[in-house]
């Protein structure tokens, strides 16, 4: 009988297994947080909403709170604030959604006009057919941001001890520093873009409101809430407001040249705004590349739904943030967007003259 000799494995074909389970591991995560949106999109969103409240939580859990009662507070105050505001405009939301048929039938009415068709309007119980989809999911979406608030609260009070307890967990030192600089970055880096996109936005929202009210638009407190939510949405949001607003023209004033100066004007302080103000108080290393946020705004539609279309982009951005701060996946980050490999090199750079130079002022100081 011939022997059966074992092959020992080389250092190359370990490495290689090894990437390869990983790959493995990854692509079954992905599928599963496709196939599982009712999980994965609330998971998701609690997520994001522990890193935007971290720093607040943790200012309060230095000031001697509990981060139990922190984590409450801050919830109670984000859900109080987003209540009030929806409050102030829940009679022009009302107005608007009243009036949806009636901007239905300006639009089969203008797109016929300009085809040359005829019988575009749908028929009268049309609207309500697609409508009652997205009453049905309202429930559903009241238990998915339940379950997000739930799931956010057990990550601000127990996240920080899970994190600790998985960096014990590296083996080696080095890798144990770049992801404790990956997780320094997503809680510093991260959590300051998501506070102060949420901030341009909501102003965003409110100075359209204000600039279409002074137009004397109808329903203008509509389109500003409409607006600033559309927002989180990079440049399909913008495109989905317009459309908006031109309807709520041609329901309004009929096919005339008025209609399209309220979408004129809110085009001018969307540009404003995404290519002056966004940059300037985000700075250059957390823009993304355009066909990126494309690319990610219709996966994520598309597994996720409208959540996973508001979703993708704060996704996307704490990606970025976290590849830049990897030493090793820091080219990927480059593919994400622009400006990051440079500002990080030379972080790193500046980082080690400042090691070398405390490494001989120690070694002065001992001779």
């Amino acid at each position: 009988m011939s022997e059966i000799r074992a092959v020992p494995v080389t250092t190359v074909g370990r490495d290689r297994l090894v990437r390869l389970m990983k790959g493995c591991v990854v692509l079954l995560l992905l599928g599963v947080l496709i196939f599982s949106r009712t999980i994965a999109v609330p998971a998701l969103a609690a997520v994001l909403l522990s890193i935007a409240l971290f720093p607040v939580v943790n200012r309060a859990a230095h000031l001697g709170l509990p981060r139990a009662i922190a984590s409450i507070l801050s919830l109670a105050a984000l859900l109080g604030a987003s209540a009030a505001l929806l409050w102030a405009v829940h009679m022009p939301l009302a107005q608007l959604a009243a009036r949806a048929p009636e901007l239905v039938d300006a639009g089969y009415d203008f797109a016929a006009r300009w085809t040359g068709q005829r019988n575009m309007r749908g028929e009268p119980g049309a609207l309500l057919e697609m409508l009652t989809p997205l009453a049905a999911g309202i429930g559903s979406s009241l238990v998915a941001i339940g379950t997000s608030l739930i799931l956010c609260h057990f990550i601000l009070t127990c996240g920080t001890s899970v994190g600790r307890a998985a960096l014990a967990a590296v083996r080696t030192r080095d890798r144990r520093r770049a992801w404790l600089r990956v997780c320094v970055s997503i809680r510093t880096q991260a959590a300051y873009y998501l506070q102060l996109v949420t901030l341009i936005n909501l102003v965003f929202g409110v100075v359209t409101g204000l600039v279409l009210t002074v137009m004397g638009v109808e329903d203008a407190a509509a389109y500003g809430l409409i607006a600033g939510l559309m927002n989180f949405i990079p440049i399909v949001g913008a495109m989905i407001t317009t459309l908006v607003i031109v309807a709520g023209g041609l329901a309004e004033h009929g096919a005339s040249g008025v209609i399209l100066l309220p979408a004129i004007v809110f085009l001018l302080l969307h540009i404003a705004e995404s290519q002056f103000v966004t940059p300037l108080l985000l700075g250059r290393r957390l823009l993304l590349n355009p066909l990126i946020v494309i690319a990610g705004v219709l996966v994520g539609a598309t597994a996720w739904g409208i959540g996973g279309a508001f979703l993708a982009v704060p996704i996307l951005t704490s990606v970025k943030i976290a590849l830049d701060a990897h030493p090793t996946l820091r080219p990927w980050g480059q593919v994400l967007g622009r400006g990051a490999l440079a500002e990080c090199d030379a972080d790193d750079r500046r980082r080690a003259r400042l090691r070398r130079a405390t490494w001989r002022r120690r070694v002065t100081l001992k001779a």
